[in-house]
C-alpha cells in the first residue's frame, strides 16, 4: 500500500510523511502569507522537513520575543547561507535540484537562485 507524501511549503520537498499544517491545502500555496501559519492553516505539525529544515510551528511561531521566519526568509537564508545543506543528506536524490522541485511544487523560484545559477553555468 502506498502512503500519500506531502509537500513541504518553505522548499517544495514533496516526502513529507504528514501534512505540514492540520488544514493546510494541496500545492500551490498561497503566497504572501504571514507567520505564523497556524493561523491560516490550524495548528503546525512540529516535524521537520527532510530537505530544509523547517520545522512547522516552531520555525515560524518561535515563542514569545523571538522572530518568526517567513517561508520565504527561511528558504533565502538555507540557500545563501547553508548552500542548500539538506537536513537529512541520506534522503537527497543524486539528481536533486532545487529549481526544479521549486517549481514541481508551484513554489515561485526567487531570483537569487536563479541568478546564482546563471553565475555557475547551471541551467
Amino acid at each position: 500500500m502506498k502512503y500519500q507524501k506531502f509537500v513541504c511549503p518553505c522548499c517544495g520537498y514533496d516526502g513529507l510523511d504528514t501534512k505540514p499544517y492540520k488544514d493546510i491545502p494541496n500545492p500551490p500555496y498561497p503566497i504572501n502569507l504571514t507567520p505564523p501559519y497556524s493561523n491560516h492553516w490550524g495548528e503546525g505539525s512540529y516535524d521537520v522537513c527532510l530537505c530544509c529544515g523547517f520545522e512547522y510551528g516552531l520555525d515560524d511561531e518561535p515563542g514569545p520575543g523571538l522572530k518568526p521566519d517567513s517561508f520565504e526568509s527561511y528558504l533565502k537564508n538555507w540557500v545563501q547561507n547553508e548552500s542548500c545543506k539538506w537536513f537529512e543528506p541520506k534522503s537527497k536524490p543524486t539528481d536533486w535540484d532545487i529549481v526544479k522541485q521549486l517549481e514541481a511544487a508551484g513554489i515561485s523560484v526567487p531570483e537569487y537562485i536563479r541568478l546564482a545559477r546563471q553565475l555557475t553555468g547551471k541551467k
